[in-house]
């Protein structure tokens, strides 16, 4: 938050209205009427902002740290890398997105761009963040439904597995009697049951490594360090 946040102002408040805003903040942060915990460094910081923007040449130093800032912010937002994967730590993308929006707060209010670009590009940073909650979700939706198909077909497997051992037993038998070639020329129902049976466990398989797959840190690397950076930068004409 920076000192006309702090104040509740705008950029280019005046100073009768920066004294104004001190001396109603004061009012309500001053240790000696707030006894809240952060009432003392808020206190500081308010006096700290007082001080810097009724002073002409360090506010002027300050709007320009501003203005690098912003630039960080940008920067911060565009090339967020990733270090870890683990299952629990792909919600730390929620918290980097908040850099998005700081971003665009910041956009908003910048005077070097017209109000109707500031409007389309506001309605179009809303539209690709639907679209990337969307995929989130869809990816979420389908990473569960793996889980959900694989329990079943286990439980299910698991059931005709007696079925299975009878099977087994008789394709062995056929094996055994007749040889391996007369099993496949002469197309066992048997034989092609227990083989489904196979193919159908293998699945049940690789959908749960397929679900972890999904909700990777990866992934959601992609949605958001990718795609959504991208479209991004399209919706408020970002051409670095």
């Amino acid at each position: 938050m920076n000192y006309y946040e702090l104040l509740g102002v705008n950029i280019d408040a005046t100073e009768e209205e920066i004294k104004r805003a001190y001396k109603r903040e004061i009012k309500k942060w001053h240790p000696d009427i707030n006894k809240d915990e952060e009432a003392v460094s808020i206190t500081m910081r308010l006096n700290e902002a007082k001080d810097t923007l009724l002073d002409k040449v360090k506010r002027m130093e300050y709007d320009s740290f501003i203005n690098h800032k912003d630039n960080e912010t940008y920067q911060k937002y565009t090339n967020v890398t990733v270090e870890k994967e683990t299952a629990e730590d792909y919600n730390q993308y929620e918290d980097k997105l908040v850099t998005k929006w700081e971003y665009l707060r910041q956009y908003m209010q910048s005077d070097n761009i017209s109000v109707p670009k500031k409007i389309v590009s506001y309605i179009l940073v809303l539209l690709e963040t639907f679209l990337c909650f969307i995929l989130k979700y869809l990816i979420i939706g389908l990473s569960y439904l793996c889980f959900i198909l694989s329990d079943l077909i286990i439980m299910l497997l698991r059931i005709l597995s007696p079925l299975l051992l009878i099977l087994v037993a008789y394709i062995v038998y056929i094996v055994v009697r007749y040889g391996f070639n007369h099993l496949l020329v002469n197309k066992y129902t048997e034989f092609y049951c227990a083989l489904s049976y196979l193919i159908i466990y293998i699945i049940g398989i690789i959908l749960p490594i397929l679900g972890k797959k999904l909700i990777s840190q990866k992934v959601f690397e992609f949605l958001y360090n990718k795609l959504d950076v991208y479209l991004f930068k399209k919706a408020v004409g970002y051409e670095n």
